[in-house]
């Protein structure tokens, strides 16, 4: 099976090339100097070279502040980029697999959201992932939309500087006090563990929408705890609530994925685990 990777230095998509191991597939790995999404005719051109079976796209606009301030790019990258990048793979017979997030939901449920929960995002991010679902199902009728939740990896991201668990290392080796939501509740997920259940999702060909989150939900200031825990460190870590620490991006009080469909990931601290193991041994 011939699958083309686009995103491949981000977080998620270096955790697919490093950990996809099965002879029987072909991973051809792309980043934007390959081909940039919001560029129709170069995904266009992308796929004519390469033939896959598959199209993996995890490539996004996730910077949230960013996102609310200049709308315009965020849904160019998210929307646009994911349409033409459906649409390319459909020209050329192959499957798209899409990647969305937890923030489609607005987090008022207060139990795990699943794949039939219907969609309401509070920020730009979400609504512009919403729309990226909507257009990528209109483009390619053999779709597979994954979406995950609170992503951290070992090449961190690009867009964000990093990933929460190093930026609560840094934080704790400055010394300074470090104020951490209590309020907000996800999944935060390994990225390694992401790229793992997903490889048989693709061989098997999975379709329509799946959940693929860490087991069971925590606040960010308990991932937090956790963090500093498994690293011996004891930094003065303070629990805060989201109109505490305020900011410019509203976010969904808790948006935790269940899953009716979709494979059962390990516990969230087992993630974290495998992460200081592999990143700080």
């Amino acid at each position: 099976m011939r699958i083309l990777l686009l995103g491949a230095s981000g977080q998620l998509g270096s955790d697919i090339g490093r950990l996809w191991k099965d002879p029987a597939v072909t991973l051809i790995t792309a980043n934007r100097l390959a081909a940039d999404v919001t560029d129709g005719e170069a995904v266009l051109a992308l796929v004519e070279k390469t033939r896959p079976e598959v199209v993996i796209n995890t490539t996004a606009f996730h910077n949230l502040p960013v996102c609310e301030q200049d709308p315009e790019t965020c849904f160019r990258v998210n929307v646009i980029g994911g349409w033409n990048v459906a649409r390319a793979a459909a020209q050329h017979g192959a499957a798209i697999v899409q990647f969305s997030t937890d923030y489609v939901f607005d987090g008022t449920k207060g139990s795990p959201y699943v794949e039939e929960d219907a969609r309401r995002s509070v920020n730009i991010y979400g609504a512009s992932k919403i729309a990226t679902e909507d257009v990528v199902r209109q483009a390619n009728a053999e779709h597979l939309v994954v979406r995950v939740s609170g992503l951290y990896g070992l090449a961190g991201s690009a867009g964000k500087g990093g990933n929460f668990v190093e930026t609560m290392l840094r934080l704790a080796r400055e010394g300074n006090p470090i104020n951490v939501v209590s309020d907000q509740v996800t999944a935060p997920t390994n990225t390694a563990e992401i790229a793992e259940a997903l490889l048989p999702l693709v061989r098997e060909g999975a379709r329509g929408t799946i959940h693929v989150a860490a087991g069971e939900g925590c606040s960010w200031h308990t991932f937090a705890g956790a963090i500093f825990e498994i690293a011996g460190l004891s930094p003065d870590l303070n629990a805060v609530t989201t109109a505490q620490l305020g900011g410019p991006v509203k976010r969904p009080i808790y948006s935790v994925l269940g899953s009716n469909r979709g494979p059962s990931l390990r516990h969230w601290r087992a993630g974290l685990e495998r992460y200081m193991r592999e990143k700080h041994g």
